[in-house]
């Protein structure tokens, strides 16, 4: 088992026993004793009150990812926290995200709140700066916009239990507009191109013509469309690595276990092959939703 499964199964303990007997981690294994062991928090360089919020969340990471706190129970104290730090006991979730950020607007940060993978943990970044690209999709092309962000302080919760190794380095907006992490790309491999640009555009697409649709069938097509343009041929096991059926409220992994069985029987070391049944998946699955989103028989 290698160090990045622990972060992705959200189990901090282990991990840090893992770095514990491997020399390799001796220089990064002090941070994860004085935050997740000893609470010895990180602080950021902004205003107070930004850290005070920023805080709260970092409790909850050790919450859930270390002492093994119920997910619910947790995510409960989280909310509480921040409506008792923000004086606003009665305010309701959504209300509460849009404060938080208005806060951090005031400041001269830009924001979003809500939840990456089940697991709540706010964007703070400094600097929006609007592109716009071409992207071809099976279903043809268009231009979208992509918000290349910069100066970013905080980014959720898996760039925060591994400081900045893994993580989301991008999203897909309802209004169709693609954000990008600048230092999480190489501005010209297919992990920009097409894990990126494609598997984003394909969810505004999606979003915009499945309304309701939910987010394993999101990754799922996002997905093929990356092993249908893709020339990496260890993306499929990238893939069938994630596929666990047990995490109901990550659509990647739900995504991937549909893969994973879709693929059993495809030559996995043959990308001509792996690219072909993908794209054949892609069109079966666009009358799937047709069918049931667009009530096309």
């Amino acid at each position: 088992m290698q160090i990045q499964d622990y972060f992705i199964n959200g189990d901090v303990k282990a991990a840090i026993e893992y770095m514990k007997k491997h020399q390799e981690f001796k220089d990064i294994l002090p941070a994860y004793i004085a935050i997740f062991e000893k609470c010895e928090y990180l602080t950021y360089d902004i205003p107070e009150f930004l850290n005070e919020i920023l805080l709260v969340y970092q409790v909850y990471y050790r919450d859930i990812f270390y002492c093994g706190m119920k997910k619910e129970e947790a995510d409960n104290k989280l909310i509480e926290q921040l409506k008792k730090l923000l004086n606003k006991p009665d305010i309701s979730e959504i209300e509460l995200e849009n404060k938080l950020v208005l806060i951090f607007e005031e400041y001269g940060y830009h924001a979003l709140f809500g939840s990456t993978q089940g697991y709540y943990g706010p964007y703070i970044w400094k600097e929006t700066v609007p592109t716009r690209y071409n992207v071809e999709l099976p279903n043809g092309s268009a231009m979208y916009t992509v918000n290349i962000l910069r100066g970013f302080i905080f980014c959720s919760w898996m760039r925060y239990l591994t400081f900045g190794r893994f993580g989301t380095n991008g999203w897909a907006s309802i209004d169709g507009t693609i954000n990008c992490i600048e230092d999480g790309y190489d501005f010209e491999s297919e992990k920009f191109t097409i894990s990126l640009l494609k598997h984003e555009a394909q969810h505004t697409v999606d979003m915009k013509q499945y309304p309701g649709i939910k987010e394993d069938e999101l990754e799922y097509r996002a997905k093929l469309v990356e092993l249908i343009y893709s020339n990496d041929i260890s993306l499929l096991n990238k893939f069938i690595s994630v596929a666990d059926e047990n995490k109901v409220n990550d659509g990647h992994a739900i995504a991937s276990v549909r893969i994973k069985k879709e693929f059993n029987g495809i030559d996995q070391n043959n990308i001509y092959e792996i690219k072909k049944y993908a794209l054949t998946l892609f069109k079966q699955h666009n009358h799937e939703m047709s069918h049931k989103y667009l009530d096309l028989k």
